[in-house]
């Protein structure tokens, strides 16, 4: 038998790509102006038909930007990191009333 060492091919004469795709050196993840207050490895949760549906794993966040002093939460899949939460936080009566839900051990 004969060995023939691979080879890697790099362009096909004859042939153009019609995408070019380009290399990025970093990826912007729109969290590079804020602050990060908190962090925690955590499950989310929501309430859908009657039962509790798992919607996400990875790291829970509160972020604080730098110019506008908004908080917000946020949480990115670990895997995929597709942002699974990405909610304001806001001091406002109706919107923060936070309570154990007594019905869930979640």
């Amino acid at each position: 038998e004969q060995y023939v060492p691979e080879k890697e091919v790099v362009s096909i004469p004859g042939w153009q790509a019609s995408v070019s795709l380009d290399v990025k050196d970093t990826v912007e993840t729109g969290e590079e102006d804020e602050e990060e207050l908190y962090c925690q490895r955590s499950k989310l949760f929501r309430f859908k038909e009657g039962e509790w549906k798992e919607r996400g794993l990875g790291d829970a966040k509160l972020l604080k930007h730098k110019e506008t002093g908004k908080v917000r939460f946020m949480l990115r899949q670990d895997k995929t990191m597709k942002i699974v939460a990405n909610h304001f936080v806001i001091d406002i009566a109706p919107y923060c009333s936070l309570s154990l839900n007594s019905g869930s051990d979640k």
